[in-house]
């Protein structure tokens, strides 16, 4: 019984092992036809020409390759190879896989040109192109996408690789670089290597370890020049960003029904440079994020045990997004009470510049809660607080907001361009207190541009919830939400730029002017009316009212008044509401009669004020000399409307 089943096993042996044998007589030739059948492939493709002076195996399973180049076809070479060196896995092999258990790459050069006359990158506009699919019937299944990109990751870090002496060289019409990998290594285990940017002499220090090669690992690195932005990101009107050091960690967890991702991040002097954010560099002199992100089939959650930690300030997060029955995204933010001046000197450098050096008593509480349904957007809910506790502030920071109770002097951009300064005092013959304007001209600037501003804190939260709403639906920034308190901070306080720190750092200083009763709603309002801009070179309501009509503020009508109010949004648009003879156009009789009617229904006047109401508005002086007929320039009508 034993010869019998002895007999099998022998001639499967030797078959096996004969199959071996020609497989490593041949290898080399079944090299060189895969070599072969790639190059054909990268130029079909990708229209790039693949050579190599050398192929060979060295071994069973290693693979040695010699002057690899890789050139698009009637451009500069992009990338020059001296030794490359390849590892084959056997348990790839075993079930009919290409893979690597090890990759070694000496001496490279990779050259990138972005210019109009030279230009080696056009190739990769088509990696990772294919072609389109009809997906209209199907949805996007979170877990097992999320699983698909951990088991690339995963194989990632089941490859050991050395890189030795790789040189990064790219020019563009703006800028250039210059980056050295004198040496990276990893195996399996621990990770280490540097990245040099030779043109400014800095250095990245790299270092990392896998925990468990398949749910854990860890990754630091180290800046020698938090001066010097990263290579590749110093460009203009684009993220830039440098660091002392970062540390991170990432942990996997598969469950039955999700899979949980565990992250935990540290920055120190974490630099961070955006145009959109804000002029100057926001600093993080310590930032913390740790998260835990939840996915399912249907959805993505970002677990409420979420922290980000900026100092000693710790703000909770929570956010979901789910696709049934509808596609909705939900986020809550939250500070738990906090010392008001660990509040304020958390904040990071760069942005509220006004507040840096404030003193507070007190404790603060913040809490912001959005959500909206992609199918129904009306339904959209933004909820925003900021709550104080026994607050005060003790002493002001580089900016006194109490100044504007006494006369100031304001100065006067047109968008970016300085124009002029205007005096808010007497010293200035055109400054009109609030008590010496028209009754008519104050109430029609409230109800055009903010009806509330009597009333609220500084905020609107429905103004702002409507404003999130058109802008989603419209795709774009059609509506700002901006109260008449926000936009005299903005022009009082603060630059123009449309930068998310201006903006935030403006609703801040609101609340605290607000809240706090710092400059009473009247004196605001005075100010307001007396610098925002009313026509070409006209600020404030004294200039404006002898402008377009050469009388005094104290005697305009509601016509006039409604006019004034209507044209604040785009003053210098103002002449093409007129006809060549100075007539204000038909198309502009709704608005005024809308404007009027509103304020007779909230009482604001009379019904004999409005009484054989027509919008006749008179232009004298420098303004209708501005209308004549020579004017060709023609706007619609659509855009007219204020």
């Amino acid at each position: 019984m034993r010869l019998i089943l002895q007999k099998p096993l022998t001639k499967y042996f030797i078959a096996v092992l004969v199959i071996l044998v020609l497989c490593f007589l041949s290898r080399n030739s079944a090299l060189q036809f895969a070599f072969k059948k790639a190059q054909t492939y990268s130029l079909v493709n990708y229209d790039v020409i693949l050579n190599a002076s050398s192929i060979r195996f060295s071994g069973f399973y290693n693979i040695e390759l010699k002057d690899v180049t890789l050139q698009p076809q009637g451009a500069d070479t992009f990338v020059r190879v001296a030794e490359v060196s390849l590892n084959l896995s056997l348990l790839d092999l075993l079930t009919a896989k290409i893979g690597f258990d090890e990759v070694k790459v000496h001496n490279a050069l990779i050259t990138a040109y972005h210019q109009p006359e030279r230009n080696n990158l056009r190739f990769l506009n088509s990696i990772g192109k294919t072609k389109a699919t009809s997906t209209a019937a199907s949805k996007t299944n979170y877990r097992k996408l999320a699983l698909n990109l951990k088991s690339k990751l995963v194989r990632a870090f089941n490859t050991a690789f050395e890189l030795e002496n790789i040189q990064l060289l790219y020019q563009d019409s703006a800028a250039s670089e210059n980056v050295l990998i004198p040496l990276i290594r990893y195996d399996l285990v621990i990770l280490s290597g540097s990245v040099i940017n030779q043109t400014l002499h800095d250095t990245i220090t790299l270092s990392g370890k896998v925990l468990d090669r398949n749910k854990s690992y860890h990754f630091e690195a180290q800046h020698n020049n938090v001066a010097a932005y990263l290579p590749f990101l110093n460009r203009e009107h684009s993220l830039k960003c440098s660091f002392k050091s970062i540390t991170a960690s990432l942990d996997f967890e598969n469950g039955s029904n999700e899979l949980q991702i565990t992250t935990n991040v540290q920055t120190e002097n974490f630099h961070f440079n955006h145009w959109r954010l804000a002029n100057d560099d926001v600093v993080f002199e310590h930032a913390e994020f740790t998260g835990q992100l939840n996915v399912r089939n249907d959805a993505v959650e970002l677990d409420s045990s979420s922290t980000i930690k900026f100092k000693n300030v710790t703000t909770q997060l929570f956010a979901n997004y789910h696709v049934q029955p509808n596609a909705v995204f939900t986020a809550h933010v939250h500070i738990p009470e906090t010392v008001s001046d660990t509040f304020f000197h958390g904040l990071p450098q760069g942005m509220f510049n006004t507040l840096k050096g404030i003193s507070c008593t007190g404790s603060l509480v913040y809490d912001l809660f959005f959500q909206i349904n992609a199918q129904q957007p009306d339904s959209l809910v933004f909820n925003s607080s900021l709550t104080r506790k026994n607050f005060s502030i003790k002493h002001y920071g580089a900016e006194n907001y109490t100044r504007m109770n006494e006369p100031f002097t304001y100065q006067a951009y047109d968008k970016d361009r300085f124009v002029r300064k205007i005096e808010i005092s007497s010293a200035n013959p055109y400054f009109t207190p609030l008590n010496r304007i028209s009754d008519y001209l104050v109430k029609s600037v409230l109800q055009s541009e903010d009806p509330s501003f009597m009333l609220h804190r500084g905020f609107l939260p429905e103004s702002f919830r409507e404003s999130i709403i058109k802008n989603y639906k419209e795709r774009r920034f059609a509506r700002g939400g901006s109260t008449i308190s926000m936009q005299l901070v903005k022009n009082v306080f603060l630059s123009r730029d449309k930068t998310i720190s201006r903006k935030a750092e403006e609703a801040l200083i609101v609340y605290l002017i607000e809240n706090l009763r710092l400059v009473p709603k009247e004196r605001m309002l005075e100010i307001y009316l007396n610098v925002i801009e009313w026509g070409p070179n006209v600020y404030g309501i004294g200039e404006a009212s002898r402008f377009y009509f050469s009388k005094s503020p104290s005697e305009l009508t509601l016509q006039e008044s409604i006019f004034l109010a209507g044209i604040i949004p785009r003053p210098k648009y103002f002449k093409y509401q007129f006809d060549a003879a100075g007539n204000l156009k038909p198309y502009l009789s709704d608005y005024f009669r809308i404007l009027a009617g509103r304020m007779d229904f909230k009482g604001w006047i009379t019904p004999v004020d409005t009484s054989g109401f027509l919008p006749n508005v008179k232009l004298k002086g420098a303004a209708l000399r501005m209308v004549v007929p020579s004017d060709t320039v023609i706007m619609p009508e659509e855009e007219e409307l204020p």
